[in-house]
Protein backbone atom coordinates (compact mmCIF):
# COMPACT_ATOMS: atom_id res chain seq x y z
CA UNK A 1 0.00 0.00 0.00
CA UNK A 2 3.28 2.01 0.60
CA UNK A 3 4.71 1.86 -2.60
CA UNK A 4 0.89 2.39 -4.31
CA UNK A 5 0.78 5.95 -2.09
CA UNK A 6 4.12 6.66 -3.29
CA UNK A 7 3.74 5.88 -6.76
CA UNK A 8 0.43 8.24 -6.85
CA UNK A 9 2.57 11.19 -5.09
CA UNK A 10 5.23 10.98 -7.37
CA UNK A 11 2.97 11.18 -10.62
CA UNK A 12 0.88 14.13 -9.52
CA UNK A 13 3.18 15.69 -7.32
CA UNK A 14 6.30 15.64 -9.37
CA UNK A 15 8.04 19.01 -9.46
CA UNK A 16 11.09 18.02 -11.74
CA UNK A 17 9.72 19.06 -14.84
CA UNK A 18 10.26 22.74 -13.12
CA UNK A 19 14.24 22.53 -12.19
CA UNK A 20 15.86 19.78 -14.45
CA UNK A 21 16.17 20.27 -18.61
CA UNK A 22 14.43 18.64 -20.39
CA UNK A 23 14.81 16.32 -23.53
CA UNK A 24 11.69 16.62 -25.61
CA UNK A 25 11.21 13.53 -28.70
CA UNK A 26 9.70 15.29 -31.65
CA UNK A 27 6.13 14.37 -32.53
CA UNK A 28 5.97 11.35 -29.49
CA UNK A 29 4.51 12.42 -26.53
CA UNK A 30 3.52 9.10 -25.18
CA UNK A 31 7.55 9.02 -24.55
CA UNK A 32 7.35 11.68 -22.13
CA UNK A 33 9.24 10.44 -19.04
CA UNK A 34 8.19 13.19 -16.53
CA UNK A 35 4.60 14.10 -16.74
CA UNK A 36 4.37 17.46 -17.60
CA UNK A 37 1.38 20.17 -16.38
CA UNK A 38 -1.98 20.34 -18.84
CA UNK A 39 -1.87 23.80 -21.10
CA UNK A 40 -3.99 25.10 -19.06
CA UNK A 41 -4.40 28.85 -18.91
CA UNK A 42 -5.79 29.74 -15.36
CA UNK A 43 -6.31 33.57 -13.98
CA UNK A 44 -8.94 32.56 -11.60
CA UNK A 45 -8.47 33.91 -8.40
CA UNK A 46 -10.75 31.39 -6.20
CA UNK A 47 -11.94 27.91 -6.44
CA UNK A 48 -15.29 26.46 -4.83
CA UNK A 49 -13.73 25.57 -1.42
CA UNK A 50 -11.48 28.47 -1.28
CA UNK A 51 -13.87 31.54 -2.24
CA UNK A 52 -15.41 32.00 1.15
CA UNK A 53 -12.52 31.66 3.62
CA UNK A 54 -10.60 33.92 1.16
CA UNK A 55 -13.43 36.26 0.52
CA UNK A 56 -13.65 36.74 4.79
CA UNK A 57 -10.63 37.55 5.60
CA UNK A 58 -10.34 39.67 2.93
CA UNK A 59 -13.26 41.43 4.34
CA UNK A 60 -12.33 41.91 7.78
CA UNK A 61 -8.90 42.72 6.92
CA UNK A 62 -10.34 46.38 6.30
CA UNK A 63 -10.80 47.88 10.00
CA UNK A 64 -14.72 49.14 9.08
CA UNK A 65 -16.05 45.70 8.78
CA UNK A 66 -13.82 44.51 11.48
CA UNK A 67 -14.82 46.92 14.20
CA UNK A 68 -18.84 46.43 13.27
CA UNK A 69 -18.02 42.60 13.36
CA UNK A 70 -16.82 43.08 17.06
CA UNK A 71 -19.31 45.89 18.07
CA UNK A 72 -22.43 42.99 16.81
CA UNK A 73 -20.58 40.17 18.76
CA UNK A 74 -20.78 42.08 21.68
CA UNK A 75 -24.35 41.76 21.87
CA UNK A 76 -23.97 38.13 22.88
CA UNK A 77 -23.13 39.72 26.21
CA UNK A 78 -25.73 40.36 27.84
CA UNK A 79 -23.96 42.99 30.54
CA UNK A 80 -23.45 45.09 27.01
CA UNK A 81 -26.48 44.47 25.24
CA UNK A 82 -27.80 48.25 24.18
CA UNK A 83 -29.92 46.86 21.35
CA UNK A 84 -31.13 43.91 19.26
CA UNK A 85 -28.00 41.54 17.58
CA UNK A 86 -30.08 42.69 13.96
CA UNK A 87 -29.74 45.91 14.27
CA UNK A 88 -25.71 45.62 14.40
CA UNK A 89 -25.24 42.27 12.14
CA UNK A 90 -27.76 42.91 9.40
CA UNK A 91 -25.88 45.94 7.98
CA UNK A 92 -22.45 44.23 7.98
CA UNK A 93 -24.28 41.38 6.51
CA UNK A 94 -25.01 43.04 3.34
CA UNK A 95 -21.97 45.17 2.80
CA UNK A 96 -20.03 41.98 3.09
CA UNK A 97 -22.41 39.64 0.55
CA UNK A 98 -22.46 42.49 -1.74
CA UNK A 99 -18.63 42.54 -1.81
CA UNK A 100 -18.55 39.07 -1.50
CA UNK A 101 -20.89 38.89 -4.98
CA UNK A 102 -19.13 41.38 -6.48
CA UNK A 103 -15.98 39.36 -6.39
CA UNK A 104 -17.51 36.14 -7.47
CA UNK A 105 -19.02 37.46 -10.38
CA UNK A 106 -15.55 38.63 -11.19
CA UNK A 107 -13.86 35.32 -11.05
CA UNK A 108 -16.78 34.31 -12.89
CA UNK A 109 -15.62 36.51 -15.82
CA UNK A 110 -12.18 35.06 -15.61
CA UNK A 111 -13.52 32.01 -16.01
CA UNK A 112 -14.94 32.51 -18.78
CA UNK A 113 -11.77 34.35 -20.13
CA UNK A 114 -10.03 31.18 -19.17
CA UNK A 115 -12.28 28.47 -20.64
CA UNK A 116 -12.77 30.78 -23.87
CA UNK A 117 -8.28 30.84 -24.57
CA UNK A 118 -8.50 27.02 -23.18
CA UNK A 119 -11.09 26.15 -26.15
CA UNK A 120 -9.23 27.71 -28.91
CA UNK A 121 -8.92 24.82 -31.71
CA UNK A 122 -5.56 24.37 -33.17
CA UNK A 123 -4.36 21.66 -35.79
CA UNK A 124 -1.87 19.00 -34.92
CA UNK A 125 0.89 17.37 -37.32
CA UNK A 126 0.72 13.79 -36.99
CA UNK A 127 2.24 10.51 -38.91
CA UNK A 128 2.51 10.56 -42.12
CA UNK A 129 1.48 13.80 -42.69
CA UNK A 130 -2.32 13.18 -41.28
CA UNK A 131 -3.90 16.54 -39.16
CA UNK A 132 -5.48 16.35 -36.20
CA UNK A 133 -7.42 19.01 -34.57
CA UNK A 134 -7.37 19.90 -31.01
CA UNK A 135 -8.19 22.09 -27.98
CA UNK A 136 -5.45 23.95 -26.87
CA UNK A 137 -5.93 22.34 -23.20
CA UNK A 138 -5.33 19.02 -25.36
CA UNK A 139 -2.04 19.57 -26.52
CA UNK A 140 0.87 18.32 -24.99
CA UNK A 141 4.79 18.49 -24.83
CA UNK A 142 6.26 17.37 -28.40
CA UNK A 143 3.33 17.84 -30.29
CA UNK A 144 3.99 19.55 -33.64
CA UNK A 145 1.58 22.12 -33.99
CA UNK A 146 0.37 24.15 -37.33
CA UNK A 147 -0.15 28.04 -36.82
CA UNK A 148 -1.79 30.50 -39.17
CA UNK A 149 -1.80 34.33 -39.31
CA UNK A 150 -3.53 35.94 -36.82
CA UNK A 151 -3.82 32.64 -34.77
CA UNK A 152 -2.34 32.95 -30.68
CA UNK A 153 0.94 30.65 -30.11
CA UNK A 154 -0.96 28.18 -27.02
CA UNK A 155 2.37 27.32 -26.00
CA UNK A 156 6.26 27.48 -26.00
CA UNK A 157 7.15 26.14 -29.34
CA UNK A 158 10.39 25.75 -31.03
CA UNK A 159 9.95 26.93 -35.09
CA UNK A 160 10.40 24.19 -36.93
CA UNK A 161 9.36 25.37 -40.38
CA UNK A 162 7.46 28.28 -42.13
CA UNK A 163 5.69 29.44 -45.60
CA UNK A 164 8.33 31.74 -46.44
CA UNK A 165 11.69 29.95 -48.39
CA UNK A 166 14.21 31.85 -46.17
CA UNK A 167 12.80 30.27 -42.47
CA UNK A 168 11.41 33.50 -41.39
CA UNK A 169 8.22 34.74 -39.80
CA UNK A 170 7.05 37.82 -37.94
CA UNK A 171 5.23 37.12 -34.77
CA UNK A 172 3.63 40.18 -32.23
CA UNK A 173 4.34 39.98 -28.69
CA UNK A 174 2.64 43.12 -27.11
CA UNK A 175 0.42 40.52 -24.82
CA UNK A 176 4.06 39.54 -23.56
CA UNK A 177 6.19 42.85 -23.51
CA UNK A 178 4.23 45.38 -24.42
CA UNK A 179 6.02 46.03 -27.45
CA UNK A 180 4.13 46.89 -30.43
CA UNK A 181 6.83 46.14 -33.29
CA UNK A 182 7.06 42.81 -34.89
CA UNK A 183 9.59 39.96 -34.13
CA UNK A 184 11.14 38.11 -36.56
CA UNK A 185 11.84 34.08 -35.95
CA UNK A 186 13.70 31.90 -38.06
CA UNK A 187 13.10 28.02 -38.05
CA UNK A 188 16.09 25.78 -37.57
CA UNK A 189 18.20 25.12 -40.94
CA UNK A 190 17.79 21.58 -40.57
CA UNK A 191 13.74 21.35 -40.69
CA UNK A 192 13.34 24.38 -43.01
CA UNK A 193 14.83 22.54 -45.97
CA UNK A 194 12.78 19.25 -45.60
CA UNK A 195 9.56 18.87 -47.83
CA UNK A 196 7.47 17.11 -45.59
CA UNK A 197 8.18 17.78 -42.07
CA UNK A 198 6.05 14.77 -40.88
CA UNK A 199 9.25 12.44 -41.94
CA UNK A 200 10.14 13.24 -38.13
CA UNK A 201 7.99 11.43 -36.76
CA UNK A 202 7.40 8.96 -38.93
CA UNK A 203 11.35 7.84 -39.20
CA UNK A 204 11.77 4.96 -36.59
CA UNK A 205 15.45 4.59 -37.27
CA UNK A 206 16.49 7.83 -35.69
CA UNK A 207 14.57 9.37 -33.03
CA UNK A 208 14.82 13.37 -33.24
CA UNK A 209 15.39 14.67 -29.97
CA UNK A 210 15.10 18.46 -28.41
CA UNK A 211 17.36 18.92 -25.57
CA UNK A 212 15.94 22.21 -23.63
CA UNK A 213 16.96 24.21 -20.59
CA UNK A 214 14.13 23.77 -17.50
CA UNK A 215 12.06 26.65 -17.42
CA UNK A 216 12.99 30.30 -16.82
CA UNK A 217 11.47 33.77 -16.57
CA UNK A 218 13.85 35.43 -18.94
CA UNK A 219 11.70 35.97 -22.22
CA UNK A 220 15.02 37.41 -24.27
CA UNK A 221 17.17 34.13 -23.91
CA UNK A 222 16.16 30.28 -24.81
CA UNK A 223 19.55 27.55 -24.74
CA UNK A 224 18.96 24.09 -26.26
CA UNK A 225 20.34 21.57 -28.90
CA UNK A 226 18.51 20.11 -31.78
CA UNK A 227 19.91 16.52 -32.51
CA UNK A 228 18.94 14.58 -35.91
CA UNK A 229 21.36 14.09 -38.18
CA UNK A 230 23.70 16.10 -36.61
CA UNK A 231 23.43 18.56 -33.63
CA UNK A 232 21.99 22.39 -34.18
CA UNK A 233 22.29 25.10 -31.39
CA UNK A 234 18.83 27.00 -30.29
CA UNK A 235 18.72 30.22 -29.36
CA UNK A 236 16.09 32.35 -28.48
CA UNK A 237 15.37 33.15 -31.88
CA UNK A 238 14.02 29.76 -33.00
CA UNK A 239 11.23 30.12 -30.29
CA UNK A 240 7.50 31.53 -30.25
CA UNK A 241 6.62 32.07 -27.18
CA UNK A 242 3.24 31.45 -25.48
CA UNK A 243 0.53 34.29 -25.75
CA UNK A 244 2.55 35.98 -29.15
CA UNK A 245 0.69 36.05 -32.38
CA UNK A 246 1.38 34.77 -35.69
CA UNK A 247 1.59 38.06 -38.22
CA UNK A 248 2.84 36.60 -41.51
CA UNK A 249 2.59 33.01 -43.46
CA UNK A 250 1.82 29.36 -41.68
CA UNK A 251 4.48 28.27 -39.37
CA UNK A 252 5.02 24.46 -37.60
CA UNK A 253 6.61 24.11 -34.41
CA UNK A 254 7.08 21.65 -31.42
CA UNK A 255 5.76 22.47 -28.16
CA UNK A 256 8.48 22.77 -25.68
CA UNK A 257 6.51 24.08 -22.69
CA UNK A 258 3.16 23.94 -21.58
CA UNK A 259 0.90 25.53 -18.97
CA UNK A 260 2.73 26.69 -15.87
CA UNK A 261 5.64 26.14 -17.44
CA UNK A 262 5.48 28.23 -20.48
CA UNK A 263 7.26 32.10 -19.86
CA UNK A 264 4.02 34.04 -20.20
CA UNK A 265 2.74 31.65 -16.73
CA UNK A 266 5.82 32.46 -15.68
CA UNK A 267 6.01 36.44 -15.81
CA UNK A 268 2.41 36.73 -14.54
CA UNK A 269 1.73 36.88 -10.80
CA UNK A 270 -1.10 35.45 -8.98
CA UNK A 271 -4.61 37.86 -8.32
CA UNK A 272 -4.42 39.50 -5.34
CA UNK A 273 -6.72 41.70 -3.79
CA UNK A 274 -6.22 45.23 -4.78
CA UNK A 275 -6.41 48.41 -1.86
CA UNK A 276 -7.44 50.89 -3.88
CA UNK A 277 -6.44 54.51 -2.52
CA UNK A 278 -10.28 55.90 -1.63
CA UNK A 279 -10.42 52.70 0.43
CA UNK A 280 -7.46 53.35 2.18
CA UNK A 281 -8.19 56.62 3.18
CA UNK A 282 -12.01 55.56 3.93
CA UNK A 283 -10.43 53.09 6.49
CA UNK A 284 -7.86 55.66 7.78
CA UNK A 285 -11.08 57.73 8.60
CA UNK A 286 -13.16 54.99 10.23
CA UNK A 287 -9.97 54.67 12.59
CA UNK A 288 -9.79 57.99 13.61
CA UNK A 289 -13.68 58.41 13.95
CA UNK A 290 -13.33 55.29 16.74
CA UNK A 291 -11.08 56.82 18.57
CA UNK A 292 -13.04 60.06 18.54
CA UNK A 293 -16.20 58.37 19.91
CA UNK A 294 -13.93 56.44 22.25
CA UNK A 295 -12.69 59.83 23.59
CA UNK A 296 -16.20 61.04 23.79
CA UNK A 297 -17.19 57.39 25.13
CA UNK A 298 -14.68 57.90 28.17
CA UNK A 299 -15.47 62.16 28.66
CA UNK A 300 -19.39 60.61 29.56
CA UNK A 301 -17.98 57.83 31.93
CA UNK A 302 -15.87 60.63 34.19
CA UNK A 303 -19.04 62.85 34.11
CA UNK A 304 -21.35 59.95 35.24
CA UNK A 305 -18.36 58.79 38.03
CA UNK A 306 -15.97 56.33 37.50
CA UNK A 307 -16.86 53.57 40.18
CA UNK A 308 -18.06 50.51 40.14
CA UNK A 309 -18.63 48.61 36.68
CA UNK A 310 -17.16 52.00 34.87
CA UNK A 311 -15.60 49.93 32.12
CA UNK A 312 -19.36 47.80 31.02
CA UNK A 313 -21.34 52.28 31.21
CA UNK A 314 -17.61 52.95 28.34
CA UNK A 315 -18.58 49.86 26.52
CA UNK A 316 -22.28 50.90 26.19
CA UNK A 317 -21.15 54.72 24.87
CA UNK A 318 -18.90 53.36 23.16
CA UNK A 319 -21.85 50.88 21.34
CA UNK A 320 -24.50 54.00 21.35
CA UNK A 321 -21.86 56.01 19.65
CA UNK A 322 -20.70 53.59 16.75
CA UNK A 323 -23.51 55.13 14.17
CA UNK A 324 -20.37 58.06 14.09
CA UNK A 325 -18.89 55.47 11.62
CA UNK A 326 -20.42 55.17 8.78
CA UNK A 327 -20.96 51.90 7.71
CA UNK A 328 -23.12 52.77 4.99
CA UNK A 329 -20.67 54.09 3.26
CA UNK A 330 -19.17 51.13 2.05
CA UNK A 331 -22.15 49.99 0.27
CA UNK A 332 -22.20 53.67 -1.51
CA UNK A 333 -18.56 52.98 -2.59
CA UNK A 334 -19.04 49.38 -3.96
CA UNK A 335 -22.19 49.80 -5.73
CA UNK A 336 -20.48 52.98 -7.34
CA UNK A 337 -17.43 51.14 -8.22
CA UNK A 338 -20.05 48.51 -10.13
CA UNK A 339 -21.99 51.29 -11.91
CA UNK A 340 -18.87 53.39 -13.30
CA UNK A 341 -17.18 50.35 -14.09
CA UNK A 342 -20.32 49.63 -16.14
CA UNK A 343 -20.03 53.08 -17.52
CA UNK A 344 -16.26 52.30 -18.31
CA UNK A 345 -17.32 49.47 -20.61
CA UNK A 346 -20.74 51.01 -22.47
CA UNK A 347 -18.78 54.36 -23.24
CA UNK A 348 -18.89 54.64 -27.11
CA UNK A 349 -15.56 56.79 -27.27
CA UNK A 350 -13.94 53.96 -25.99
CA UNK A 351 -15.04 50.77 -27.94
CA UNK A 352 -13.65 47.38 -26.56
CA UNK A 353 -12.33 48.75 -22.93
CA UNK A 354 -12.76 45.50 -20.33
CA UNK A 355 -12.87 46.58 -17.03
CA UNK A 356 -10.64 43.54 -14.55
CA UNK A 357 -11.18 44.77 -11.40
CA UNK A 358 -13.82 46.81 -10.43
CA UNK A 359 -12.52 47.17 -6.99
CA UNK A 360 -10.55 50.34 -8.44
CA UNK A 361 -11.50 51.91 -10.95
CA UNK A 362 -11.70 55.65 -9.69
CA UNK A 363 -7.59 55.08 -9.73
CA UNK A 364 -8.17 56.61 -13.24
CA UNK A 365 -8.93 59.62 -11.53
CA UNK A 366 -6.09 59.94 -9.65
CA UNK A 367 -3.31 59.44 -12.10
CA UNK A 368 -0.67 62.30 -11.55
CA UNK A 369 2.29 60.78 -13.41
CA UNK A 370 2.22 58.93 -16.53
CA UNK A 371 5.60 57.46 -17.52
CA UNK A 372 6.41 55.70 -20.61
CA UNK A 373 9.58 54.01 -22.02
CA UNK A 374 9.58 55.77 -25.23
CA UNK A 375 7.33 57.83 -27.36
CA UNK A 376 5.46 54.97 -29.67
CA UNK A 377 4.02 53.94 -26.06
CA UNK A 378 2.15 57.52 -26.35
CA UNK A 379 1.73 58.27 -29.87
CA UNK A 380 0.83 54.61 -30.45
CA UNK A 381 3.41 55.17 -33.58
CA UNK A 382 1.17 56.92 -35.83
CA UNK A 383 3.72 60.42 -36.76
CA UNK A 384 2.07 63.54 -38.15
CA UNK A 385 4.00 65.49 -40.23
CA UNK A 386 4.51 69.07 -38.43
CA UNK A 387 7.53 70.44 -39.63
CA UNK A 388 10.48 69.84 -41.84
CA UNK A 389 14.41 72.30 -41.41
CA UNK A 390 16.67 71.28 -44.24
CA UNK A 391 19.75 73.76 -43.99
CA UNK A 392 18.47 77.18 -43.24
CA UNK A 393 14.88 76.67 -44.76
CA UNK A 394 12.23 75.21 -42.69
CA UNK A 395 8.97 73.57 -44.52
CA UNK A 396 5.25 73.41 -42.72
CA UNK A 397 2.11 72.25 -43.51
CA UNK A 398 1.28 75.62 -44.89
CA UNK A 399 4.04 75.33 -47.25
CA UNK A 400 3.82 71.28 -47.82
CA UNK A 401 3.02 72.14 -51.47
CA UNK A 402 6.69 73.57 -52.33
CA UNK A 403 8.10 69.96 -50.98
CA UNK A 404 5.61 67.71 -53.68
CA UNK A 405 6.83 70.54 -55.85
CA UNK A 406 10.67 70.04 -55.63
CA UNK A 407 10.01 66.36 -55.63
CA UNK A 408 7.53 66.42 -58.53
CA UNK A 409 10.47 68.10 -60.56
CA UNK A 410 12.80 65.62 -59.53
CA UNK A 411 11.12 62.52 -59.99
CA UNK A 412 9.15 63.35 -63.41
CA UNK A 413 13.17 64.18 -65.17
CA UNK A 414 13.80 60.81 -63.63
CA UNK A 415 11.07 59.07 -65.03
CA UNK A 416 12.67 57.30 -67.93
CA UNK A 417 15.28 56.25 -66.09
CA UNK A 418 13.14 54.39 -63.28
CA UNK A 419 12.30 51.75 -65.85
CA UNK A 420 16.03 50.46 -66.14
CA UNK A 421 17.31 47.16 -65.13
CA UNK A 422 19.01 46.83 -61.66
CA UNK A 423 22.40 47.26 -63.36
CA UNK A 424 21.48 51.05 -64.34
CA UNK A 425 20.74 52.12 -60.35
CA UNK A 426 24.67 53.71 -60.38
CA UNK A 427 23.99 55.78 -63.50
CA UNK A 428 20.33 56.60 -62.49
CA UNK A 429 21.57 57.74 -58.90
CA UNK A 430 24.29 59.81 -60.47
CA UNK A 431 22.07 61.42 -62.98
CA UNK A 432 19.89 62.39 -60.55
CA UNK A 433 22.04 64.06 -58.52
CA UNK A 434 23.43 65.77 -61.57
CA UNK A 435 19.53 66.88 -62.50
CA UNK A 436 19.26 68.66 -58.73
CA UNK A 437 21.93 70.89 -59.13
CA UNK A 438 19.88 73.07 -56.91
CA UNK A 439 21.15 72.95 -53.53
CA UNK A 440 17.43 73.47 -51.71
CA UNK A 441 16.05 70.47 -54.75
CA UNK A 442 18.68 67.65 -53.65
CA UNK A 443 18.41 68.45 -49.90
CA UNK A 444 14.57 68.28 -49.59
CA UNK A 445 15.19 65.33 -51.84
CA UNK A 446 17.38 63.72 -49.80
CA UNK A 447 16.00 64.49 -46.63
CA UNK A 448 12.45 62.88 -47.61
CA UNK A 449 14.13 59.95 -49.34
CA UNK A 450 15.70 59.01 -45.74
CA UNK A 451 12.29 59.84 -43.75
CA UNK A 452 11.30 56.90 -46.40
CA UNK A 453 13.83 54.37 -45.87
CA UNK A 454 14.17 54.84 -41.92
CA UNK A 455 11.28 51.91 -41.56
CA UNK A 456 11.62 48.44 -41.23
CA UNK A 457 9.05 47.73 -43.77
CA UNK A 458 7.65 44.16 -44.46
CA UNK A 459 5.15 43.87 -47.44
CA UNK A 460 2.28 41.31 -46.86
CA UNK A 461 0.55 39.86 -49.65
CA UNK A 462 -2.53 37.30 -49.32
CA UNK A 463 -2.92 36.44 -53.14
CA UNK A 464 0.72 37.35 -54.42
CA UNK A 465 0.19 37.40 -58.53
CA UNK A 466 -3.20 39.31 -57.93
CA UNK A 467 -2.24 41.88 -55.97
CA UNK A 468 0.91 42.27 -57.47
CA UNK A 469 -0.54 42.87 -60.48
CA UNK A 470 -2.74 45.22 -58.88
CA UNK A 471 -0.08 47.24 -57.72
CA UNK A 472 2.10 47.69 -60.38
CA UNK A 473 -1.07 48.72 -62.26
CA UNK A 474 -1.52 51.67 -59.81
CA UNK A 475 -1.23 54.52 -61.51
CA UNK A 476 -0.56 57.12 -58.43
CA UNK A 477 1.88 54.94 -56.98
CA UNK A 478 5.34 56.78 -57.81
CA UNK A 479 8.04 54.43 -58.31
CA UNK A 480 11.27 55.15 -58.41
CA UNK A 481 14.77 53.19 -58.80
CA UNK A 482 16.49 54.49 -55.69
CA UNK A 483 14.62 52.59 -52.65
CA UNK A 484 14.82 49.11 -52.60
CA UNK A 485 13.26 47.18 -50.19
CA UNK A 486 13.62 43.47 -48.89
CA UNK A 487 11.24 40.71 -47.97
CA UNK A 488 11.63 38.14 -46.29
CA UNK A 489 11.68 35.87 -49.47
CA UNK A 490 14.54 38.26 -50.68
CA UNK A 491 12.12 39.01 -54.02
CA UNK A 492 12.67 42.49 -55.15
CA UNK A 493 9.75 45.20 -53.93
CA UNK A 494 9.33 48.42 -55.68
CA UNK A 495 9.66 52.24 -53.90
CA UNK A 496 7.21 53.08 -51.36
CA UNK A 497 7.03 56.93 -50.84
CA UNK A 498 3.95 58.62 -50.22
CA UNK A 499 1.92 59.87 -53.74
CA UNK A 500 2.88 63.31 -54.63
CA UNK A 501 0.82 65.90 -53.89
CA UNK A 502 -0.49 64.40 -50.55
CA UNK A 503 2.62 64.39 -48.71
CA UNK A 504 2.08 64.46 -44.73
Amino acid sequence: MSKLYSSIIAKYFDESHKTQPRNVIIGRPDLNTIRYPKNVIRNQKYSIITFIPLCLYEQFSVFLNLYFLIIGLSQFIPMFRVNYFFTYMAPLAFVVCVSMLREGYEDIKRAYRDREINSQIYTLLTENGHREEKLSSEIKVSDIIILRKNQRVPADILLLQTLDKSGTCFIRTDQLDGETDWKLRIATPMTQSLEDISILISDKSQTVKIHSEPPCLNIQEFNGVFSWKSEVPLSVENMLWSGTVIATGEVIGCVIYTGTDTRMVLNTSKPRHKFGLVDKEINTFAKLLFLGSATLALVLVILKGVDGLWYRYFVRFLLLLSYMVPLSLRVNLDLGKLVYSWFIQQDKDIPGSVVRSSTIPEELGRIGYLLADKTGTLTQNVMVFKRLKVGAVSYTIENKTKISNLLEEVYKKSEIVANESQESLVTSTSTKRSIGKNTETRDVTEAIKALALCHNVTPVLNNSAENMDEFLSTSDTPRTSVTSLNTTAGSDVLDLLPVIGELN
